[in-house]
């Protein structure tokens, strides 16, 4: 499997794959007054009641890419179809296309327009790559800012960590309706999520293995910005620790949602398969 695959995947995760508050950022030091302690119930149904809800989104984005001493930069455009379909086209600064990706619940599709290759292929391909499990709702999650719509909430607790709510949810199982038959009951191990105080949107999320910390996937949302009512995620920066550290930083600019969209997606007969 060539570099240029390898980057754009970890890219996703994210995630494409992956978001607010210039006007809505909230900081820390503007907060005068004791937090006042609430329940997870109480968080979390403030926290859906604020998630971004739309049928499409649409959005341009630039990236910066960073592991270990090597930097990239790219620009992109970003396509959802709620809860069934991520589309990216990727370039390189004020280049031409150069990478197509393709998301859906139960595969991943991806062109490189550069060296004329094509992957067609299922989550584990991602998981090999970032040695955790990753699958189309935790990358949809991470990108719009919202929790994970296809899993269950069992084990859970809430507390005041450093001005913001957080809420600690254990063992987190797909939801049966969204598992495929002879599929293994993907599980979230440990998430925990951050919540602003004012406006209960996600500030930061963290994923890992419980008692391993050798393995992390981190999103913190600087910023968000107005989308109609709404707010979406305008700075994102997004680190996977596993074998190698990645940082991976993306703006969003111009989002629109719900206008129906395409997704194209054609391979030509004269690329190569990969896998």
């Amino acid at each position: 499997m060539n570099r240029s695959f390898k980057f754009l995947v970890l890219f996703l995760f994210l995630p494409s794959f992956l978001l607010v508050v210039s006007s809505c950022k909230t900081t820390r030091s503007a907060l005068k007054k004791p937090l006042k302690e609430h329940g997870f119930d109480y968080l979390y149904a403030r926290m859906i009641e604020n998630q971004i809800d739309f049928k499409y989104l649409n959005a341009k984005f630039s990236l910066v890419y960073r592991k270990e001493k090597n930097t990239t930069d790219l620009r992109g455009q970003l396509r959802i179809r709620k809860d069934s379909l991520i589309w990216i086209s990727l370039s390189p600064a004020l280049g031409i296309e150069a990478a197509r990706i393709s998301l859906t619940n139960d595969s991943v599709k991806f062109i490189n327009r550069l060296n004329k290759t094509y992957l067609l292929g299922k989550y584990e391909m991602i998981d090999s790559l970032i040695r955790t499990s990753i699958d189309y709702s935790i990358i949809e999650s991470m990108i719009v800012g919202n929790d994970l719509t296809q899993y269950d909430v069992k084990k859970f607790k809430a507390s005041i960590d450093d001005g913001l709510y957080r809420i600690t949810i254990q063992e987190r199982s797909k939801i049966r309706k969204y598992m495929k038959r002879g599929e293994i009951d993907t599980k979230v191990l440990v998430q925990n999520i951050w919540l602003d105080p004012e406006t209960f949107k996600i500030r930061k999320i963290e994923i890992k293995e419980m008692g391993d910390d050798t393995k992390k996937l981190e999103v913190i949302y600087e910023k968000y910005q107005p989308v109609g009512s709404q707010w979406f995620p305008s700075e994102i920066s997004i680190q996977i620790v596993s074998e190698h550290k990645i940082q991976i930083n993306i703006n969003f600019g111009k989002t629109v949602l719900n206008q129906p969209l395409s997704f194209p997606f054609r391979i030509s007969k004269k690329y190569e398969r990969l896998y």
